[in-house]
This record gives C-alpha cells, structure tokens and sequence, in this order.
C-alpha cells in the first residue's frame, strides 16, 4: 500500500444523517431522543455519537493554539503540606522529595509568619516549586520570604511557585470582607520574579459545594474580571493583573468533562484576556476536590483520584496536586501522602502520559465536548456580569441559588443510585463502622462538602444507634420462586440496606414461599425482604404477608420490587414498603431506621 493512500479509501463514507438513520431503525419504535441522548446538568445534550460533521474547523484552529508544538507533555508534581509544626513540615517535605515531589504548597492558618530557613531546609529553590497558602494576602510574609530569598542569592529567574490566598473565596466561604490593598502591593512586590505568581483564583468552592462545570468555569472568571477592576483601583493595570495570574482548579469525577473543563477554560481565558489586549501564558494548577470523594470505603478514594489525574493531565493543567485520599475526613497519614504522589509518578512513569500532548484532540466527541461547555460557559458568565458581576451576584444570593439547584439535583439522584459513588450507594462495604463527624456551616456562604454526605449520614445515624441501643437493625432476604429473579432480587436488596449500615444476617433460599414465610418469620432480624419474581408475586405474596404478619412480633415486611397493579393489595395484606431501582434510597431508608429506632 502506498505510503499516500488513506486506509478504507475504497469504502464509501457516511454522513450524520446515515447513521442516526441507521440508529433509528436499530431501536425498532424505541423513541430515539430518549433511549440515546441525555441532558447534563450544564443544560445542554450529549449525543450516542459523533461525527466530523460535529466538529467546526475554526473552533479546532483555537483550540489547538492552546498547546506547545512539543511532542511530549510535563506538568509538575505537587504536595501539600500543612504547616503547624516548621520542623516537622520541613521534616515531612524532604522525605517526600524521595517520593517524586516536585513542588510543595506549604499551607498555614493564622498570621504566623514562619521561618523559611527551618522550613526550606535541605531543599533546593532553585530545584523546585515552593509555594504557599495563606489564609489572607500578607505583605509582611511575602517581604520575609523575597528576603530569604536574597540572602541565598537565589535568582528571580529561578523562582518557581505561587502565593494563594483568594480573598474572594473567603468571601463565598466565609462571609469575609473583601480588602485588596495587600493583594495589590504583593502584584507589585513580584513583578521581578516572572515564574512566582502572586494572584491564584480558585474554582474549589463552587465544585465543593455541588455546582456542575459551566458554573465553575463562568463563576471563576467572574471573579478574575472583578479581581481586574479591584486592583485597577489600586493603580494596577490589566495586563499587570494577569501576567500575574493563576488558577488553582479543582477536579471532579467526571471523566471526559473534566477534560473538556480545562481546554474550555483556556478558549475563555484567551477571549477574555483579548478584551484586555493581553496574551500572557496563564498556568493552570489542578487538585481533587472533596465533592467526588467519600467518607465510606475509603481507599476507593485512590482510584478516583487517579481517574481525575488522568483527566486533568489530558484537560492540559501545568500542574498537579494529588491530595491524600483521607484527606477529606482525617489528617493524612504518611502512607496517603506517598501514594498521592505516586499517582502522577505512575501516570508519567509507567503509563506515559508525558509522551504525548494532547492527545484527545481532534476526537469528535471531545471536541464537540469542548465547545458545548465552552459556549454554556460564556452565557452564564455574562448573564452573571450583567447581574453587576461575581461580588454582587454572589451578595445578591444568585450564585448561591444557582449552584445549590444543582447540588439539589445531583443529591436526588444520588440518593435514587442513578449516580453511583462506588462503596458509598452501591458495593458498600458491609463491615464499616466507623460514625461520622457532623460539621455546621452558615446558610449564607457555600457549603463544601462530599457528594455522598446524605449516605455517609444515613449511615452514620445507623452506626450510632447501634452503639445506643447495642444493635444493629438487621435484614432476612426470604428467596424463593425462580431462580434468576430471586438471586438478582437478593442481591438488590442486600446492597440496598447495606448502604445504610444494616446487616444482612442471611441469604435463605426456600423450595416454597410457605417455608420462607415460617422461617423468616422466627428469624431474629428487624427486616424481612422478600425476593422473587413478579408472576409469584401476584400469586403468593398476599398470603405470605398475611401469615407472616399473624406469626411475627414487630418485625417489618419488605418487598424486592414494584408490582404496580397488586401495590394497594399488598400493603393492606402486611407488606410495610417496597424497594426497587426507582426508589429514592436515602428516603426509604430513612423511613426504616424511624420505624426500627422511633
């Protein structure tokens, strides 16, 4: 085959209409909009498949700008560590430079300004990125830091890292006030040093507190465009804002989206800065947010920590902070924190990731992807800058409201398993019992947490009666009738409840519904779930409910399915409640801890 020739040149092609066509016709009747396509949250349709015919060539010119022409990709590998102790920071940092580390984000509460001699010890400025999260801009720290800088004679040119301290978050977090006067002068302090950036904006609020990604990318650019006329009020200029500007984005579950998030992100930063006749390089730094993580099951929080690296690697972040996958809920042990790293050293190590840059461009679906997040983006930033942009939105309650109806959503469907948090609403682990700490935050600001907060609760709620009462609440699954039916019956049933922290006590297959109804019925559990198939159901449940009802002493009835036309029946026969795929799983099982613990 000449070198030339395009492979399966000889087969015919075919358009977008062909294939829904084709698509169509596969469904035999099936509506085709709701078996093949669904609505994000973002508001807009994902397709079955696309096409070339999806993809616009000038969309792909801007897109692809973005990215070096350099065959292989680098981003650098941070951890954070949190300063309490200097000398067990210090400690902690260079042991970690042994597992790969290449950069540190030394986070420290209060105004102590710490030692940078005991904190940098044994490690090389010039060799890797230090940077800092305060919790407000500070001239007097970052005065003593360029001081310990010169008297090491370290070089501008070789100082690499950022300071982060988001007035605006705080604003959205904590309900602080908003003073940019030593923001303005840290912009002005650092204007030598063109690797250290002075102004990181961070989208974790909104992603912690549920919103979906057009919020986060729209909501973080307002804050730049209201952090821009801030500070132009202290005398700085656009250009001079964002030449030292960086974003801190936060990563969640969402494979391909979260890809898309960071090559949207850099269209509608490169639109923005063009308003402001700017065309500087801006970086963007990528960490976990705690939104996909869980409490529950804990260890399952690696994998999706790895799963979000990949996609923000692949989005194009120059940088990557893995945190500890416990640290969410405890402080990371050392085991975490080396694992954490492990993760970029894996992907760029074994699984080479940095061998080749962007190598999700040109596919349709991810292109498509891109520009759909992109425009959905762009209208909710302007509607936001119309409402007199992100401080007065925000003050207003718009940003709030917005990014809560979302949460709601997703918690609803959380709550039915239609989203599924591996450990947490399906394949718990049935052994966990630990109970969780609740935490109160104001209504008025957002409120960070995980997506699985409502099980990690139903759970938690479960675990500390126990330790009241000294019992679990306890589940029979009384099997019988086909066999398929009644194995996957059990098996629905036994991940149901054991969301909720119950125990399965048994899994009985009887020859008769006459001897699981005599059997279950003695048994010591608080719950007896029948499972069978619908036909047997409509034969025999009505009589196995009134005779366990007549043998039992206060034990509930459960039934592992919905059969619609025999519901009222049922229920009036003994049978205290129904679970099956649609059932609102917080809800019911709500109800169940209530009536076993009132």
């Amino acid at each position: 085959m000449n070198s030339t020739e395009k492979l399966f040149a000889d087969f015919p092609g075919l358009t977008q209409k062909q294939w829904k066509e084709k698509a169509i016709d596969d469904l035999k009747g099936a509506d085709y909009e709701k078996k093949l396509v669904w609505k994000t949250d973002d508001g807009f349709s994902v397709q079955p498949f696309y096409t070339t015919e999806d993809i616009e060539s000038d969309f792909l010119k801007n897109q692809y700008k973005f990215f070096t022409a350099s065959s292989e990709r680098t981003w650098i590998n941070y951890t954070e560590i949190k300063v309490e102790d200097v000398q067990k920071a210090n400690k902690l940092a260079v042991e970690l430079l042994n597992f790969g580390a290449e950069g540190f984000l030394f986070k420290l509460e209060g105004n102590d300004i710490p030692d940078f001699n005991t904190l940098l010890n044994g490690i090389d400025v010039n060799k890797y990125a230090i940077s800092f999260s305060i919790y407000k801009p500070s001239v007097a720290f970052l005065s003593k830091y360029l001081a310990y800088l010169i008297e090491k004679n370290i070089k501008a040119m070789n100082v690499r890292g950022f300071i982060e301290a988001d007035i605006l978050e705080n604003l959205v977090l904590r309900g602080c006030k908003i003073d940019i006067t030593e923001l303005a002068e840290i912009i002005h302090l650092t204007k030598s040093y063109p690797n250290f950036q002075s102004l990181t904006i961070r989208s974790h609020a909104f992603v912690n507190a549920g919103s979906n990604t057009t919020q986060e990318l729209a909501f973080t650019l307002n804050k730049l465009v209201d952090y821009i006329d801030l500070l132009s009020e202290a005398g700085l200029t656009p250009v001079e804002v964002i030449n030292k500007l960086q974003f801190h984005m936060a990563i969640s579950g969402d494979y391909f989206f979260e890809i898309a998030k960071l090559r949207a992100m850099r269209i509608l930063l490169n639109s923005l800065m063009n308003l402001y006749g700017c065309n500087a390089s801006v970086k963007i730094l990528s960490s976990n947010s705690v939104w996909s993580k869980s409490f529950y099951d804990p260890n399952v929080n690696m994998l999706r920590n790895t799963s979000e690296a990949m996609s923000a690697i692949l989005g194009g972040c120059d940088a990557l902070l893995t945190y500890p996958h416990d640290y969410s809920f405890q402080e990371p042990s050392p085991f975490s924190q080396r694992i954490a790293l492990n993760v970029s050293n894996l992907l760029k190590s074994e699984s080479y990731f940095d061998k080749v840059n962007d190598p999700s461009a040109g596919s349709y679906y991810q292109e498509s992807l891109t520009k759909n997040i992109a425009d959905t983006a762009l209208n909710l930033f302007k509607e936001t800058e119309n409402a007199g942009g992100f401080i007065n939105a925000y003050k207003a309650g718009l940003i709030t409201e917005k990014i809560n109806k979302i949460r709601d959503l997703k918690e609803k469907e959380i709550a039915a398993r239609k989203r599924v948090y591996v450990g947490v609403n399906k394949y718990p682990d049935l052994q966990e019992k630990t109970p969780l700490d609740s935490h109160v935050t104001s209504a008025h600001v957002l409120r960070p947490q995980r997506a699985t907060k409502l099980f990690e609760e139903l759970k938690s709620k479960t675990i500390v009666d126990a330790q009241k009462s000294g019992k679990t609440p306890s589940v029979y699954l009384a099997c019988f009738g086909d066999l398929a039916m009644r194995k996957a019956r059990a098996s629905f049933a036994s991940e149901f409840f054991g969301t909720a922290g119950f125990d399965i006590i048994e899994e009985a297959f009887f020859k008769t519904s006459q001897q699981a109804v005599e059997i279950s019925s003695i048994s010591e559990a608080d719950i007896v779930v029948i499972c069978s198939s619908d036909s047997e159901y409509e034969t025999e449940a009505a009589a196995f409910a009134t005779k366990f009802k007549s043998l039992s002493k206060g034990k509930l009835l459960v039934l592992a399915g919905y059969p619609e036309s025999i519901v009222n029946e049922l229920m009036n026969s003994g049978i205290d409640g129904f679970i099956h795929l649609r059932s609102n799983a917080i809800d019911v099982l709500t109800a169940f801890q209530k009536m076993i613990n009132p």
